[in-house]
């Protein structure tokens, strides 16, 4: 016999056979639980064969009183839980759209780039301005005549 079946055998029948006795002679873990078993069951006996007593006076009272109070801790415990749930819940939903907003704001907006200097930058249209007389100032230095006005000849 197993030491499972073995309790489950005294839980059950609180006779003995002489396979539980084998098993209970050769596990001191078995024997001490049917010891206690027993222990238990004949105290609850005892307790059976007594009187109920009286209860004492103002004893509704006191019962009431008690359970009122705890329904009172309850809710106040509640209310502490939901404030603090409420917060939690406000907390990770700030979290969330700021970890959102950071990853959808795209590297080339104003808010996330590096400030590039464009005034240093060489663009091509510049090389090629400097080829034409205007862009380049050679115009100030020579006489350049503009053509006459019409009917000042």
């Amino acid at each position: 016999m197993r030491c499972r079946q073995a309790r489950q055998f005294v839980l059950e029948d609180g006779g003995r056979s002489a396979r539980l006795e084998e098993h209970l002679s050769a596990c001191p873990a078995c024997a001490i639980y049917a010891r206690e078993w027993t222990r238990l069951r004949s105290g609850m006996r005892g307790l059976a064969l007594q009187a109920i007593p009286e209860p004492s006076l103002g004893f509704a009272s006191r019962v009431v009183r008690s359970l009122q109070e705890a329904s009172g801790a309850e809710r106040a415990g509640e209310f502490f839980l939901e404030r603090v749930g409420r917060r939690f819940v406000y907390a990770a939903l700030l979290a969330t759209l700021l970890l959102f907003g950071v990853l959808v704001v795209p590297r080339s907006s104003p808010v996330r780039s590096a400030p590039v200097a464009v005034a240093n930058a060489v663009q091509p249209e510049t090389i090629a301005a400097q080829n034409y007389p205007i862009y380049s100032g050679q115009l100030m230095d020579t006489d350049f005549e503009f053509a006459p006005q019409s009917g000042s000849r």
